[in-house]
Formats: structure tokens, C-alpha cells, sequence
């Protein structure tokens, strides 16, 4: 841990904390975390902009609190609405608390970021944050899982 600390750098911003990491093998990572004075959509108003990619957001959507999906911005933000584990097994993000994003099909930077927020009007008052990079065998990993997700209305 000494050893990725120190090869660590930070940008401070009210509200927010973006962290580059480095492990002892090369391998870079952004560690974004928000306090809960930062009261936006932290994958629409932050994560997709400073990564600059559209992304696939995974996150427990309970019914009638959950956001849509947005392309308000730049880069947009769709709601996965289902994922497959193989042929015969898939489930709803209403099943699901897992929480991760990925970067769409296709896009130039593939990211994917595992943290410990949901894509609800209620996160904003959390403190939490996400861990990502761009290694390609997590991204393909997680890609596969994607059965579809809600475009923008």
C-alpha cells in the first residue's frame, strides 16, 4: 500500500475528490469520491465528463426513485436494465445491488468503475465514490453481462 500511495495524485474540488492511482505493476486507476455536499448525479455531472465516454450505469434501481437515463451532457449516462450471467440466467437492476458502470460499446475509452452508489435522487446525499480503469479484460468481463439498458427519451 505505501508503494500505490505514493505514486498517488489528487485534485481537490468542493464536494469532491478525484484520486490517480498507481499500482506496482504500472497500472493506473481514478479513484472519484464525493461527499455529501456534492449533490448532483455523480456518473452524469462528473464520472462520464472526466472520462470522457458514454457510459452503462449497473446500480440497484428501485422502482419510482430511479433516474433516467441522461444525454443531457456531452457524454451520457444509460440505465442497464437487465444483465445475463449466462444463456439460461439473467435478472432485472431492480434484483440487482451490485453497483459498476462501464463505458459503451464501441467508445474509444473503455473504463469500468466499481464503487458504492446507486443511480437514485437519494445518493446525492451520500458520501461515496467509485475505483476505475482501463484494463481490458475487466471491461470485456463486465461488457458481457450487459442484456440491454434504456436509450435516452
Amino acid at each position: 500500500m505505501p508503494q500505490l500511495c505514493a505514486r498517488s495524485s489528487s485534485s481537490e474540488i468542493p464536494g469532491r475528490h478525484l484520486t490517480t492511482l498507481q499500482s506496482a505493476q504500472g497500472q493506473k486507476f481514478l479513484h472519484f469520491a464525493k461527499s455529501d455536499y456534492f449533490l448532483d448525479d455523480i456518473f452524469a455531472a462528473w464520472m462520464a465528463q472526466r472520462l470522457k465516454t458514454h457510459l452503462l450505469t449497473e446500480t440497484w434501481q428501485r422502482k419510482r426513485q430511479e433516474l433516467p437515463s441522461n444525454c443531457s451532457l456531452p457524454y451520457h449516462v444509460y440505465n442497464v436494465k437487465a444483465i445475463k450471467l449466462s444463456r439460461q440466467s439473467y435478472f432485472s437492476s431492480y434484483q440487482d445491488h451490485a453497483k459498476w458502470c462501464i463505458s459503451q460499446k464501441g467508445t474509444k475509452n473503455r473504463w469500468t468503475c466499481i464503487g458504492d452508489l446507486n443511480r437514485s435522487p437519494h445518493q446525492a446525499f451520500r458520501s461515496g465514490g467509485f475505483i476505475c480503469t482501463q484494463n481490458q479484460h475487466i471491461y470485456q468481463a463486465f461488457q458481457g453481462l450487459v442484456l440491454y439498458y434504456e436509450n435516452c427519451n
